[in-house]
């Protein structure tokens, strides 16, 4: 969800003219000391392939290589850009870990002035248990060194150290399968259904964590069709039924505590809460879920997980 700007802020169309060219991520791993390159499928939600079939993101972590470019970096600043002329603009990428509740900073390894040409260079590693079940990697860029005069023209630019300005891009990785964002129990019962959602006491979904204690999916392995929690994912169609059930449930409860708004802009949200998870799942849809009325946001959010769980391929 976009979030409201007092100040000029990174556009299509600065990006375009400005030249930006935002290189693919490469991602690897160390194994015995080799770099061994993951392959990524380039959907939506980026799923990472080893051909050695050995790669496992909470026992060999994960190093992320990336080149950023600006060929006309000028046009960023003065009165038509987003700094003033004797600021320094940043690049940085900002690294969320939902499942872990982690957040954190990429600085670059290389920045530096190619001719007229400027160049980024990210090159990170994430070791053993650092991350776990997903990652965000959110390229911005900020304001890094503020001005000591303000030129004419430019009295409306963000001229704070520290502040962003522009995101170039957002890629999102789901090293599980999105069913496990939730606290999964599997129940054996022919006399249950195929699938139910428990509730704890909310106090405040914006500061009660998103847990086993608050959430709780049941998955009743009596049935042929149920999914079977592992690496891969099993009757998929039955999978994206019950996520897109177990979502819409949540976002009606939000509704009713009045903490659907809040969600949506990501107002007061506490890491790991009930509405910073549902957020990220906001974040994540190519859909805008349309909240009107039950029916509307339960068929918008089947859409999204759709194309979730299918790597982009939703029809």
């Amino acid at each position: 969800m976009n979030n409201l700007f007092f100040y000029p802020i990174l556009t299509d169309e600065l990006t375009e003219q400005s030249g930006c060219i935002a290189h693919p991520y490469e991602f690897s791993y160390y194994f015995n000391g080799e770099e061994r390159k993951l392959k990524s499928n380039n959907k939506s939600v980026v799923k990472l392939e080893d051909s050695w079939e050995s790669w496992k993101i909470e026992n060999d972590g994960l190093r992320i290589h990336r080149a950023i470019e600006f060929e006309y970096p000028e046009v960023l600043y003065g009165p038509n850009g987003i700094a003033c002329k004797n600021a320094e603009i940043g690049i940085c990428i900002i690294w969320t870990n939902k499942t872990l509740t982690q957040m954190g900073t990429i600085q670059p390894v290389i920045s530096e002035m190619n001719g007229s040409t400027q160049k980024t260079i990210f090159d990170y590693e994430f070791h053993a248990g650092e991350v776990s079940g997903d990652l965000e990697l959110e390229t911005i860029l900020y304001i890094k060194r503020a001005s000591q005069t303000i030129l004419d023209g430019e009295e409306i630019l963000m001229n704070e150290t520290g502040v962003k300005i522009g995101i170039v891009d957002v890629c999102r990785l789901d090293f599980g399968s999105i069913y496990m964002d939730f606290p999964v129990q599997e129940i054996n019962s022919k006399t249950q259904p195929l699938w139910w959602i428990e509730f704890g006491s909310w106090a405040d979904p914006r500061l009660d964590l998103f847990n086993e204690d608050n959430i709780r999916l049941y998955l009743n392995t009596a049935y042929d069709c149920c999914p079977r929690i592992g690496d891969s994912i099993s009757n998929e169609t039955v999978l994206i039924d019950i996520v897109a059930g177990a979502y819409t449930m949540i976002f009606q409860r939000l509704q009713e505590m009045d903490c659907l708004n809040a969600t949506i802009n990501d107002v007061g949200l506490e890491p790991g809460s009930i509405c910073k998870i549902m957020f990220y799942f906001l974040s994540g849809c190519q859909i805008s879920i349309d909240t009107s009325s039950i029916e509307r946001m339960h068929k918008t959010i089947w859409l999204n997980v759709a194309d979730m769980i299918k790597g982009g391929g939703a029809e």
